[in-house]
């Protein structure tokens, strides 16, 4: 179960960096950035909490999936409850498209968190 909770951390803090990275590039408001930073501090231990709690018939095949099903709230504090597509820049009416695009977004990190998953069993079983 272990190697489900590193997997996703693992993932969850890359995407984190380059979150910043981006917030940096766009110059993000203090405020936003406070929001944002918060939240990022939760995500890691959100992301490998959920994987732990994955079926383990769904783990490893599953866990994209697994992860989409994580976007969805995540979509929904994103977009109408926090409204982060116009808090950067972008349209009023992006809020909504929101929970279409963090599930699928998720799916496709949550592809990452299925490959070290493997690549932690892998190593495991070698040592």
């Amino acid at each position: 179960m272990f190697h489900r909770f590193a997997a996703a951390c693992a993932v969850a803090s890359v995407v984190i960096a380059a979150g910043a990275l981006m917030s940096l590039v766009l110059g993000l408001t203090p405020d936003l950035a406070r929001v944002l930073t918060t939240a990022w501090c939760v995500v890691p231990l959100v992301w490998g909490v959920w994987a732990m709690v994955a079926p383990e018939r769904w783990v490893p095949a599953r866990l994209p999936l697994w992860g989409a099903i994580l976007g969805l709230p995540a979509g929904i504090v994103a977009g109408p409850v926090l409204d982060l597509p116009s808090r950067m820049g972008g349209p009023g009416g992006a809020r909504w498209l929101v929970l279409v695009v963090a599930p699928l977004l998720y799916y496709g990190l949550w592809l990452l968190v299925a490959s070290a998953y493997r690549s932690l069993r892998i190593t495991d079983k070698s040592a």
